[in-house]
């Protein structure tokens, strides 16, 4: 009988015994006691915790998470296994995440709250909108197209994109994929969204020249990873008011020490790389697993390859 390993955690105690019962023609169990398991369903710091060359049978993996970057998926395939990621389940409420931040630097927030702690009326009398803006999105997935199409409900002017490869992206209005192309969207954003896979082209693909780029009105807001990012040219532009303010759900390192200066920033909102939070998650999760294990037994492309 197969055997697919799936991390138990992340289906939740009402969910597992519902796959177990979806598949009777297989085994799912969750530890990794046997060596025939063919097929892991598995977080990816799970995942650095094993030896998959203890298990000869693995042909699949499915990753529970969209980031990948810290998962050697080209070794694995080198291997003959089949990587997959869920780079479609936290799309919604990144989204999310990137709108509440947006609105927390327009509505002054920060600014709000300590007046309420010190009993004080003080309306600010112009506060921008996200309405009429320009917003520019490294990264034309899952997240950018969801938060794309939100964008679009508050009537921002214009989204424009930037992506590997050129192909038309709903809700977008010009999408870009060279370094030129980068520049320019820079250049033009309110608000600049980084939204994509760390990778050895990525990596601090953000730099300080590109930074310079940015207006001083604009707002910065990295929901993907810390290292895309030069964070010490960021800090530095921070501090000298080049820019509105940074939005970060994530940091590098990760967690964010308590002394690290980025915590003493007044136009630096952090988040602890918690964008994805959300009830829906583990329903979420559990409906791509199902879906991916019945493509798996039946041989059919799965989704999400990598």
């Amino acid at each position: 009988m197969m055997k697919i390993y799936v991390e138990e955690r992340m289906m939740g105690r009402k969910n597992y015994p519902l796959l177990i019962s979806e598949f009777p023609e297989i085994e799912i169990v969750n530890n990794f006691d046997a060596k025939d398991i063919e097929a892991m369903v598995i977080m990816n710091s799970t995942l650095k915790t094993i030896d998959v060359d203890e298990f000869p049978k693995l042909k699949w993996i499915q990753l529970l998470m969209a980031g990948y970057d810290n998962v050697d998926v080209e070794g694995l395939k080198h291997k003959g296994i089949t990587v997959s990621n869920a780079r479609d389940i936290f799309s919604i409420t990144i989204a999310e995440d990137v709108i509440s931040k947006m609105l927390f630097f327009n509505r002054n927030t920060d600014f709000y709250i300590k007046s309420m702690q010190n009993q004080e009326w003080k309306p600010i009398s112009k506060e921008p909108e996200i309405f009429g803006s320009v917003v520019s999105i490294l990264g034309t997935g899952s997240i950018g197209q969801e938060l794309a199409k939100r964008l679009k409900a508050f009537g921002a002017k214009k989204i424009l994109g930037y992506k590997r490869t050129y192909s038309e992206v709903p809700n977008f209005d010009e999408i870009y994929t060279d370094n030129d192309g980068l520049n320019k969207i820079i250049r033009q954003a309110d608000y600049f969204i980084i939204a994509l896979p760390l990778t050895e082209e990525t990596y601090k693909m953000i730099n300080k020249e590109k930074l310079q780029l940015l207006k001083e009105s604009a707002v910065l807001i990295n929901v993907a990873r810390g290292d895309i990012i030069d964070q010490e040219a960021l800090i530095e532009h921070l501090k000298s008011k080049k820019i509105r303010g940074a939005g970060l759900d994530v940091t590098s390192p990760e967690p964010l020490p308590k002394e690290h200066e980025l915590w003493t920033l007044d136009n630096v909102y952090i988040t602890p790389h918690n964008a994805s939070s959300s009830p829906y998650m583990k329903e979420r999760l559990f409906n791509l697993t199902k879906e991916n294990i019945k493509r798996f037994i039946e041989n059919q492309e799965l989704k999400y390859l990598l």
